[in-house]
């Protein structure tokens, strides 16, 4: 490399003219570098060599111009002709091409999205969940055996006799803080109400009946009868105070009301009408709220399941024992023992019982040990 420093020609330094001194300076400094390459400049000419030549000596010339010219004054040319001048013949003008690494374009990120969208699946399926979870029914039970109190979300209690099912939505709503048209409830088994004012009406639903309330106590049996021919769902409502309406569950347009205390209805199925109101005694309708046991002219196989019921046991009936459908009246206002209770229905019925692994089994006793 020739260490003077060459001049440029006449042509550049009537347009260097134009430039202040500063950037005369410059452009005469850049002017002799690139002739020190000692490459005369051809087609086969590499400008980005000779601009990384450039750089390597002379590091601050590395930089990118903010509008896209070299500062204050225009590019430097990178094939060996003057700024602003036409390319030479045989010459193949390039852009000047900045070395500095540049920021690669924004790319979206695949990842997030679907972290985004599996977040909003599962948010959904939470609320979904919970939405479901809410409209489950609440269910009380009393098992065999047992009685149980249930609170109800308007303040009414029912008081549930052994083998009852209650269930009801939660604060008696349609949706969550979407109040329902009705209280309404539930029942399979036998239960005792006292509702709590309100002004939206009370409904109890049985397998046979809908019983319709606005304050009042009164007692709601619906047993169904597992050993009859033809399976009964029956239920029998007795009023203690107040007033109800009483209908089958698929004929609401017959309807029964009971407004005296002591009056009962039966309705015998889903679609047969409500009977008329009939006087009823009413400490047979609830001996059971005192731990006793009653029943008045039932059959004996409906007795018997509720001593099932009552006492969590298993009574059988031998086949020597005839009239099955006989009625029977029984009344314990107070709590008894199954014993007792079996040893006078079969004084009353010419039966006898004897135990078993799991309960009781009543038999036809001979003639001449009939109590």
């Amino acid at each position: 490399m020739s260490t003077d420093t060459p001049s440029p020609p006449d042509f550049l330094k009537g347009r260097l003219q134009e430039e202040s001194p500063d950037v005369q300076s410059d452009l005469g400094a850049v002017w002799g570098l690139l002739d020190g390459t000692g490459t005369a400049a051809t087609d086969a000419a590499d400008p980005g060599a000779a601009w990384d030549v450039l750089t390597e000596e002379h590091p601050e010339m590395d930089a990118t111009p903010t509008n896209g010219s070299a500062q204050d004054g225009g590019s430097a040319p990178t094939d060996g002709s003057a700024p602003g001048a036409e390319p030479q013949a045989g010459q193949t003008e390039a852009p000047p091409t900045s070395r500095r690494r540049q920021r690669p374009a924004h790319r979206p990120d695949r990842g997030h999205s679907w972290r985004v969208a599996a977040g909003l699946a599962v948010a959904a399926l939470v609320l979904v969940g919970g939405l479901w979870l809410w409209r489950q029914p609440v269910t009380v039970t009393a098992p065999p055996g047992q009685q149980r109190t249930a609170t109800l979300p308007d303040g009414s209690t029912a008081h549930l006799n052994s083998g009852t099912t209650l269930t009801y939505r939660r604060s008696f709503e349609a949706w969550p803080f979407v109040g329902a048209a009705r209280r309404a409830v539930e029942l399979g088994g036998e239960a005792f109400f006292n509702v709590a004012d309100g002004d939206r009406p009370f409904r109890i639903e049985t397998a046979s009946a809908a019983v319709t309330v606005t304050g009042t106590r009164f007692n709601v049996r619906a047993r169904p009868a597992k050993s009859a021919a033809k399976p009964s769902a029956e239920t029998e409502v007795t009023l203690v105070e107040g007033r109800v309406e009483v209908a089958a569950r698929a004929q609401s347009e017959e309807r029964v009301v009971l407004s005296e205390p002591g009056e009962k209805s039966r309705v015998a199925g889903a679609d047969t009408a409500p009977t008329p109101p009939e006087p009823a005694a009413t400490k047979y309708a609830l001996a059971w709220r005192n731990s006793g046991f009653a029943a008045r002219a039932r059959p004996l196989t409906s007795v018997l399941q509720d001593l099932e019921r009552r006492f969590d046991a298993t009574l059988h009936l031998h086949d020597s024992v005839e009239e099955t459908r006989a009625p029977v009246s029984l009344y314990y206002p107070e709590a008894t023992g199954l014993e007792t209770i079996l040893h006078d229905l079969c004084t009353a019925r010419g039966l006898n019982f004897r135990p078993t692994s799991r309960g009781f089994e009543l038999f036809a006793a001979p003639a001449d040990q009939q109590f």
